[in-house]
């Protein structure tokens, strides 16, 4: 039934005011649905025709299920072999198709060759040690204060290249900072051997 003052009815009900209801309520409602109605309603035992009727119904429903099944087996092989001949085409086509790309593809040959790698440029750091080793021999047979310090100063720059010689050879040769620190250091040996060839 439609209501003829809808919107009347639902201002009126927006404008009525909300209540809260007392907490007892909720209690008294819930003592109110003790017992279950379940427990309330009497049990019946159906006759025994309605419970052979329902039984004659399911096994009518199976009997439709299996005779629609076995139409559908019929209908079935038709079917497969229609999807067999697609696979078969499809397998014929793509093979066809794979054959004539492999003989219309256009081979390709790969050529490689060794090349020999630049040698080294290994500075030789030991051309000067002969001209030092005299230095300093001539340095212990004469004992001057002056001559000795030079002495101590290319005995330091010595032990300080002999450790980046070291560091080169377990680092690697082609590390530029460390060939740049060898070549700062020799550069001051040779200073010092320098003044010490003026001092002799």
């Amino acid at each position: 039934m439609n209501e003829k003052n809808s919107k009347t009815l639902r201002d009126a009900l927006a404008r009525l005011r909300e209540y809260e209801a007392p907490a007892s309520t909720w209690d008294a409602i819930a003592a109110g649905l003790e017992p279950v109605l379940a427990d309330k309603l009497p049990t019946y035992a159906p006759a025994a025709g309605v419970w052979n009727a329902i039984s004659r119904e399911m096994e009518q429903a199976d009997e439709a299920i299996a005779q629609r099944r076995m139409a559908k087996e019929r209908s079935l092989p038709l079917r497969k072999l229609a999807g067999i001949a697609a696979a078969v085409t499809l397998l014929i086509t793509v093979g066809l198709g794979l054959n004539y790309e492999l003989q219309t593809r256009q081979t390709v040959s790969v050529a490689y060759s060794q090349e020999v790698a630049p040698a080294k440029n290994i500075a030789d750091w030991e051309l000067d040690e002969k001209s030092f080793n005299y230095a300093i021999s001539e340095i212990e047979v004469r004992n001057e204060p002056a001559l000795n310090t030079l002495g101590l100063e290319l005995d330091e720059l010595t032990e300080a290249s002999n450790e980046i010689k070291a560091m080169l050879v377990s680092y690697g040769e082609n590390d530029p900072s460390l060939t740049r620190q060898l070549g700062k250091i020799e550069r001051d040996r040779s200073d010092v051997y320098r003044r010490i060839i003026v001092e002799l």
